[in-house]
């Protein structure tokens, strides 16, 4: 049994949906069309050119104008945004209008019209010769073009050409008459057109030309828009995958147009004037020929003493060839030329109207009946009379609907025969004798509103985004008492996102134990419902929907009457706001409400809900600073709460943090935060609406929130088991001695405290040796960053342990540390234990990688020897060497004997570079690196951060210089020419060559060759 006794709860075929509720007007019966008709608000205005004022009409002060229009002012235009109901207006003109005898009707729809199909209607009215001939020509040009692939390549070329010859103008700007040169002329416009890279492009299937062609060829579709098609701005912002393969002209074009938006709307627009000359010569059919063939026709009907009446029901379609429709219209009986008299109504868009109709049509316009109505126009009215009709049109059913149009009889009306009519009208309210279910007038206008990008009224957005998805889907949901459905709530969300958001409201709807309940019934209140918060609605809609009320709460019956016109919006009018009720929660309590509804909340509304957790959470912790004084936590910024994602953060280093995580969909969380953000903003919970059970209620939370905290804060109970301190501790002095900080290297347990957080020595800028820079910013920084970390750094594992051994946490030095606690585990020998399951695996894995990065050398073992040079064979003291080489250098200059390559300046610079110690820091550094595998592992770290890269290199700079230079006298002294001064210093000579050569040998031995270092991982 459902609420209307045996029958099911839904009183409708979903079936018929589909079939009543169209897209277009043209789609359903006659039968169906008039059962759904109603009048709709319309602006009638006299001139063309008048945006404002106007009288608000209905469709029939449009058949009278029809039906009283002069000859001379034989158009009549029927504006409004696409969507509005122009199409619906022309279809219920056709349906009413009684013409004489004399008129011959021509009606145009605008789907699956193609321009052949147009032609032909207009020729039906034509006898005689040159009508045959006009069939014939009409025929054979357009099916000359009617594959749709060959005419877009025509549309392409014409484009091109009528561009190039045609897109000059020498009126305007000096600036648009300069532009319009460029892309005029054979390497703009036509160039892109005419280049195959850019041709997918502007061939594509969604573009204006292939749309174009598609329209003359085939028709307009059902989703095309009502605009005319034409070529935007963003049509023209080209880019293709393979732009090298472009001609010149044409990539400088497409770049051109893609860098500048102004350059793109210049295009556009000269592309579109060319568009109807352009389609005239592609399909053969143009303006001028479709004027003949209107002239021809009215000259023909004139001898008979008919007159012609034109319904267009979409102008666009006339695209290309409109002038000639236009002239033909426009054009006057004489004496030399005899017409009939020529009616036309056309539904036009307003923007296609304005922007794109000649001086001519103004001025011989009879009236403009316009569907947007301008600001301050009242209308009678309401969305419920326009969606009733088509409620009970799909519970009566088309069979129905067409069975009493043809017999004449009277509209048939579903709600007489049902059971529970009564109480349903009382209810969900009805229209005109018609019921609104399973709407009524609140959750009608929810749901329309969520689908109006603007507010306004748009007939087609009503009937195929609001009526028909819910009589199609929720049908069987509302007979299976699992309506509102979630599909229902999320189409239609927007429309009540500000109803029912308070949690505590949700919270007094709840059906205990029964979670789907609950959301139907807060999804029903929030629709259905007056706005004023938890509430009972009527007894029928609950039993309508299988909603049982909740004991103890107020009944709200939302007035079912339809509201009289005023405030409810017309079609194409922004709506008038329903009266809320006034708002008296404080901002942050709306704001958790507007977060919960929406799922959007303002960054500084969380910041400030998180300071209040946070200071909430703080209050009750109870640190001290370790040494029994008050809590070190007050001021310390390293502890503000952070602000990530939607969690309460306790510390800003990430891996050492309590995270607080505030989830929307935990009701208790949320109930305590909302209750929190009343306490904060009355002082007290004394004036917090139920401040009383709220408290409770948070004050449970907030303990809960502090075991967590405290639970990830405070140091363990039993130190002594705290085996992820040790682990931490035995890491740290280890990455410590591996970055060279000298108190690791100590035996003192202080000065390996200090080494756990002492800073890093500084290395040279730039650092020669690179593997070892690697393995310090690894150590450091580990590896990713932020929620891309995968292995943390020193910082991150200085706080992991102080949250073992300090209340509190600082910069670098912990202000707080437990000394004795953290002694003991530095004394402690390496123990090998394992993790504790409460470590986290980041952390684990980070130590992991860090005890295999620290266990290999080699690398960085073959780096240090790269750079440290062998003196062992230099005979010795470098500054004595040095000095001997200079002066044997200058010895040759003066003798004028120095050869090429030697510059005894930048020698004697480099010599006394070397600084007094600098030999010796070698020649240790050499010898430890040559005994590298007698080294402990301490030993090996002292060597590798050793202060010895600025010697080595110093040393290294003077060896390769003097080196050379060597080299260089000992070849210019053993092989070349001799002169009549080498003569005479013959034994000077000699002796000086056996020299060099000893000391050649000596310096030679000392320089190891030298060689890249290796690539380290």
């Amino acid at each position: 049994m459902s609420w209307r006794g045996a029958l099911p709860a839904a009183c409708w075929n979903a079936s018929e949906a589909s079939s009543i509720i169209p897209v277009e007007a043209e789609s359903t019966s006659d039968g169906v069309f008039l059962a759904t008709h109603s009048t709709i608000p319309i602006t009638q205005r006299d001139q063309v050119d008048s945006a404002r004022g106007g009288a608000v009409v209905d469709e029939h002060a449009l058949l009278r104008a029809v039906q009283d229009q002069p000859a001379d002012q034989p158009i009549i235009p029927i504006l409004g945004k696409s969507g509005t109901g122009k199409s619906h207006l022309v279809r219920w003109l056709r349906a009413h209008l009684e013409t004489k005898d004399s008129t011959r009707l021509i009606f145009v729809p605008k789907h699956r019209m193609s321009l052949r199909g147009i032609l032909e209607l207009i020729l039906e009215h034509a006898t005689g010769d040159r009508a045959d001939e006009l069939r014939a020509k009409v025929a054979t040009a357009v099916d000359a073009a009617a594959d749709e692939k060959t005419a877009q390549l025509k549309l392409r070329n014409a484009l091109a050409v009528n561009i190039e010859t045609r897109g000059n103008r020498s009126d305007g700007s000096a600036e648009e008459i300069e532009l319009r040169t460029y892309l005029a002329s054979a390497g703009g416009l036509p160039a892109l057109f005419g280049d195959d890279v850019f041709r997918s492009r502007l061939l594509d299937q969604n573009g204006p030309i292939a749309r174009l062609v598609r329209e003359k060829v085939s028709g307009k579709a059902d989703e095309d828009k009502e605009d005319a098609f034409g070529f935007s701005a963003d049509d023209l912002n080209l880019s293709v995958d393979d732009v090298n393969r472009a001609g010149q002209a044409a990539r400088e074009v497409a770049g051109a147009l893609t860098s500048e938006p102004i350059f793109r709307e210049l295009a556009a627009r000269m592309i579109n004037e060319q568009l109807g000359p352009s389609v005239s010569e592609v399909f053969g059919i143009g303006g001028d020929d479709l004027k003949q063939i209107l002239t021809d026709v009215r000259v023909e009907m004139d001898k008979q003493g008919l007159e012609l009446l034109v319904l267009i029901e979409d102008f666009s379609i006339f695209q290309g060839i409109q002038g000639g429709l236009i002239d033909a219209i426009t054009l006057i009986s004489t004496e030399t030329q005899k017409l009939c008299p020529m009616r036309v109504v056309m539904a036009v868009t307003t923007g296609y109207f304005v922007n794109q109709m000649p001086e001519t049509v103004y001025t011989r316009t009879y009236r403009v009946f316009d569907l947007d109505l301008p600001d301050g126009i009242a209308a009678s009215f309401t969305p419920a009379r326009f969606v009733s009709r088509y409620l009970n049109a799909v519970r009566v059913g088309a069979a129905d609907l067409d069975a009493a149009h043809a017999s004449d009889g009277e509209l048939p009306n579903a709600c007489e025969q049902c059971p529970v009519s009564a109480a349903c009208h009382a209810s969900f309210g009805e229209a005109d004798g018609y019921g609104l279910f399973p709407f009524n007038t609140a959750s009608l206008d929810r749901a329309i509103q969520s689908q109006s990008s603007d507010g306004s009224f748009v007939a087609r957005n009503v009937l195929t985004r609001v009526l028909r998805p819910v009589l199609h889907r929720d049908q069987e949901e509302i007979n299976n008492g699992r309506f509102p459905s979630d599909g229902f709530a999320s189409e239609f969300r927007t429309g009540a996102d500000d109803r029912l958001a308070n949690i505590e409201d949700q919270v007094k709807l709840q059906a205990p134990g029964d979670d789907e309940l609950t959301q139907r019934r807060v999804r029903m209140v929030r629709f259905w419902g007056t706005g004023s918060g938890a509430e009972n609605l009527a007894p029928t809609i609950h039993a309508a929907f299988s909603v049982p009320p909740v004991d103890g709460l107020t009944e709200v019956t939302p007035d079912p009457r339809v509201p009289t016109p005023g405030p409810t919006p017309a079609p194409g009018a922004a709506p008038t706001p329903t009266p809320q009720p006034t708002a008296v929660e404080p901002t942050l309590v709306k704001a958790v409400d507007r977060w919960l509804a929406t799922q959007e909340i303002l960054q500084r509304d969380r910041n400030d809900l998180r300071n209040i957790i946070f200071n909430a959470v703080r209050a009750r912790l109870g640190f001290e600073d370790g040494f029994g004084g008050d809590s070190l936590w007050g001021n310390d910024k390293a502890l503000a709460p952070g602000f990530e994602a939607t969690s309460v953060e306790f510390n800003q280093a990430k891996l050492a943090t309590a995270v607080l995580p505030m989830d929307r969909s935990n009701a208790v969380d949320m109930r305590a935060l909302r209750a929190l953000a009343w306490a904060h903003h009355k002082g007290s919970w004394a004036d917090v609406p139920d401040g009383e059970m709220l408290q409770r209620l948070t004050e449970t939370r907030v303990e809960h929130w502090v075991s967590m905290v405290g639970a990830a804060l405070l140091p363990p109970e039993r130190p002594d088991e705290d085996f992820e301190l040790i682990r931490l501790v035995e890491t740290l002095l280890a990455i410590s001695q591996a970055l060279g900080i000298a108190d690791a290297f100590k035996s003192d347990a202080a000065s390996k405290v200090r080494a756990l957080f002492a800073a890093v020595p500084p290395r040279p800028e730039p650092d020669p040796r690179t593997a070892l820079r690697a393995l310090h910013n690894l150590l450091m920084n580990g590896a990713g960053a932020g929620s891309n970390m995968t292995r943390v750094g020193r910082g991150q594992l200085q706080q992991r342990l102080l949250r073992h051994a300090s209340y509190s946490q600082g910069a670098g030095k912990p202000l707080a540390l437990d000394l004795s606690k953290v002694t003991k585990a530095v004394r402690s020998s390496p123990t090998g234990v394992s993790w504790p399951k409460s470590t986290p695996e980041l952390i684990k894995a980070s130590v992991s990688t860090v005890e295999a990065r620290l266990a290999s050398f080699d690398a960085l073992h073959q780096e240090a020897v790269n750079l440290v040079p062998d003196l062992s064979d230099l005979g010795g003291d470098l500054p004595v060497v040095a000095a001997e080489l200079l002066a044997l250098v200058n010895e040759r200059g003066a003798a004028g004997g120095l050869p090429g390559g030697i510059n005894p300046a930048d020698l004697q610079a480099a010599a006394r570079a070397v600084k007094p110690g600098d030999q010796r820091k070698v020649e240790t550094v050499f010898a430890e690196l040559n005994r590298w595998d007698q080294l402990s592992t301490e030993e090996r770290y002292q060597v590798l951060n050793g202060d010895w890269d600025e010697p080595a290199r110093r040393v290294n700079v003077w060896l390769k210089l003097a080196t050379q230079a060597v080299r260089f006298l000992e070849n210019s002294l053993g092989n070349g020419a001799a002169s009549d001064v080498q003569r005479e210093y013959a034994e000077a000579r000699d002796q000086l060559i056996d020299e060099l050569t000893a000391m050649a040998d000596t310096i030679a031995g000392a320089a190891a060759p030298e060689s890249e270092p290796e690539e380290t991982a």
